[in-house]
């Protein structure tokens, strides 16, 4: 009777213990769900500033660039060409000459031949003598060589050039404040070495208009091409 009367006292303790279970389930599902909800307000918070970083990054890049753009005019200013077209200027012929010794036109060895296609081609288009042409081919293809040392002193005040076929002569046009003058330049390219190329400056005032202007072998270039 002890034993059963001590087992149904056991029971009964057991029994007291297991209902207090529940009622404390329904406290502790609420404290979870408010820290859940913590949690997610804190996480939401910490997500909302990042678009508006990334837009004030962008606006500081913009500003500093902006920025920049004033001081990289006044470098590029700072460092422009001088121009020369405000003071009375004359070509240093002894700057441009290459140093070489003029050679005969009868004694030179032309790399084009005289009854050649482009020699025929050349003496047809501009009216002239096969050996003028032969001649003109072989000088028009070497004169630009002197050109870039000329521009260097004319900066600004050179308007255009041209190469004429018939006088086989270099002329270029440059603004009134340049004195005009002629000079005769020879060749150092192996190709016409020793020839003899006549330069002429020609000033233009504002009214005036210059032939046809271009670079002194595109002409000579596109007959030969062709005949090619």
């Amino acid at each position: 009777m002890q034993i059963q009367k001590r087992q149904t006292q056991a029971m009964s303790t057991l029994q007291l213990l297991k209902k207090p279970l529940p009622a404390l389930a329904l406290p502790l599902a609420i404290a979870s769900t408010i820290l859940l909800a913590g949690c997610n307000e804190q996480v939401d918070s910490n997500a909302n500033p990042q678009p508006e970083a990334i837009h004030s990054s962008e606006s500081v890049a913009l500003s500093e660039a902006e920025t920049d753009l004033p001081d990289a005019t006044k470098a590029a200013e700072a460092s422009g060409q001088v121009s020369t077209r405000n003071q009375p200027l004359s070509i240093d012929w002894s700057r441009i000459d290459s140093g070489q010794k003029p050679v005969a036109p009868d004694t030179f060895k032309y790399p084009f031949e005289l009854e050649g296609e482009s020699v025929k081609s050349q003496a047809k288009f501009s009216n002239i003598t096969p050996k003028q042409a032969q001649h003109t081919l072989t000088v028009g293809m070497a004169s630009n060589e002197p050109l870039e040392k000329i521009l260097d002193q004319l900066g600004d005040s050179y308007l255009s050039h041209k190469f004429s076929e018939s006088e086989a002569k270099l002329i270029i046009y440059t603004t009134p404040n340049v004195e005009p003058s002629k000079h005769n330049y020879v060749i150092a390219h192996e190709f016409a070495r020793g020839l003899t190329l006549p330069i002429e400056i020609i000033p233009r005032t504002a009214d005036q208009k210059s032939d046809s202007a271009q670079p002194a072998t595109e002409h000579l270039a596109t007959e030969q091409s062709s005949t090619e």
